[in-house]
């Protein structure tokens, strides 16, 4: 799957639009972290998890018609953007990545049904639990790099996240921090 088929297929999964790139890129990593196997690289950005090959991909989706790309601001002025489908058909295709389609919309279901500031706080836990090594001390330096956003009970929709999509530690029979 290349990253314009990546986020068209997102998009078709969030009921035909995505609010905010920050999504777009948080959903895309932790499915890939559940076995989608997307083969895109991620690196640690401001609000966690952040791939530029998927932000090549929403641009191809859109020069391709595929969706469409609407820009906002917010109260305070700051931009984001909403990605709509256009492409009726990509729901026809039986999977996501590695994921079946109906396994990759029962997790996209579990994720579009929290706050985006706790769908960042569960994939900034998983980077840097994962790719960063920090393990069992994640929460601390989730902690450091998130003051304002990681408050316990953010911590704690993030972790039952991360349980209910099977990324938890705990989940993996490995030794993990049990209090927040």
């Amino acid at each position: 799957m290349n990253a314009d088929d990546i986020v068209t297929k997102l998009v078709s999964l969030n009921d035909g639009e995505i609010v905010d790139q920050s999504r777009l890129h948080k959903e895309a990593y932790l499915l890939q972290k559940c076995g989608a196997r997307f083969d895109i690289p991620f690196v640690y950005h401001h609000y966690g998890p952040y791939s530029p090959a998927l932000a090549e991909g929403w641009i191809e989706a859109k020069a391709g018609n595929r969706i469409e790309v609407e820009r906002k601001f917010g109260s305070h002025g700051v931009g984001y953007l909403i990605f709509r489908l256009v492409d009726d058909d990509v729901d026809a295709t039986k999977y996501v990545g590695a994921l079946t389609t109906d396994h990759a919309r029962d997790l996209v279901e579990k994720m579009s049904g929290v706050s985006a500031t706790i769908l960042e706080l569960a994939a900034a836990i998983v980077y840097l639990r994962d790719e960063e090594g920090y393990g069992n001390d994640v929460l601390n330096e989730v902690k450091v790099r998130k003051p304002h956003k990681a408050t316990h009970n953010r911590l704690v929709g993030a972790n039952d996240l991360l349980h209910r999509l099977g990324l938890n530690e705990s989940d993996k029979d490995a030794p993990v921090e049990t209090t927040i």
